[in-house]
């Protein structure tokens, strides 16, 4: 197998394409806006220009590619692509066809990551972590005894539709109260248009919050309530070792742990609370695109 592999990180807001060494190592990147493409078709064009990019003298021969979608081993056809509708009943083998002389490896993104966390990253010393990412949109990967759950449909780990509130708010497509639609970057980002205008950003609404301004705070206290209501359900039902989270939120707020650990202590049963482990991903804002190579490292193997 070559020493190099392409990562294709397709997200909500960015798609990042990558060439990775058999270190892990992110040797070339490129990047560009989700919102730039109207079709899927212009997605996976502009996808292989980016990879003619960073491998220019075609040192990979495989491509991993992970998406913000239910996957399993038998998935043939998107669904559910909320945070990307012009994927939605995309057929693989019309992604496949932009790609013809490469071996393809698919993976749900957050899945991608939480098996590079386990196996390399945050969690390596723990056989039932969860990994947990804060971007556009939330979801989780889980690993019981060192083994990806993906569930009997491809679902498992899709906790951005788990209701955490009965607010009436709703910032996604997903129905109201769930941990998606109030702490994701866009429920972020929405909240902070409706109190500084149009063009206001989730960063602005932390930078209000660290000037102790009274309605950022409102909004970041019911944040960090919300998000530790999940912590507290998944610590309930799964039990895992520790939580890694990661995600653009998370990685420009760090401070955030700290106010969710103690926050979800507070809620869950008496003997849990000190079990209770949250911690940053050690990968960081690239780990999308060295997930996916590392997908395509691992299954080679079984081959």
């Amino acid at each position: 197998m070559s020493s190099f592999v392409i990562g294709v990180d397709i997200g909500g807001t960015n798609i990042r394409v990558g060439l990775v060494n058999e270190n892990l190592e992110l040797i070339r990147k490129e990047q560009v806006l989700t919102g730039s493409f109207q079709h899927a078709e212009e997605i996976f064009a502009a996808i292989r220009a980016m990879i003619e990019k960073v491998d220019h003298d075609r040192k990979a021969s495989k491509i991993g590619m992970v998406l913000p979608v239910p996957w399993n081993g038998r998935t043939e056809v998107i669904v559910d692509a909320t945070n990307i509708p012009c994927l939605e009943n995309v057929p693989i083998g019309m992604i496949q066809s932009f790609f013809p002389e490469y071996e393809l490896y698919f993976e749900n993104d957050v899945n991608a990551i939480t098996l590079l966390e386990s196996d390399h990253g945050a969690a390596k010393a723990y056989d039932q972590p969860i990994y947990i990412t804060v971007s556009s949109g939330i979801g989780s990967g889980i690993i019981m005894n060192k083994q990806l759950v993906h569930g009997s449909h491809g679902y498992a780990g899709e906790i951005g539709s788990m209701i955490v509130s009965d607010s009436g708010k709703n910032h996604s497509t997903l129905y109201d109260g769930t941990l998606e639609s109030l702490c994701s970057g866009i429920a972020l980002e929405e909240e902070s248009k409706l109190l500084y205008g149009s063009h206001a950003t989730a960063s602005l609404l932390f930078e209000q919050y660290h000037k102790q301004d009274e309605q950022a705070i409102e909004v970041i206290e019911l944040w960090i309530k919300h998000f530790s209501n999940a912590i507290v359900s998944l610590m309930q039902t799964l039990d895992p070792d520790i939580f890694v989270v990661g995600g653009a939120v998370i990685h420009h707020n760090q401070w955030l742990i700290d106010r969710v650990t103690a926050s979800a202590r507070k809620k869950v049963l008496p003997h849990l609370s000190g079990h209770i482990q949250i911690t940053v991903s050690h990968f960081g804002p690239d780990a999308g695109i060295i997930g996916a190579g590392y997908n395509v490292y691992n299954k080679a193997k079984g081959e």
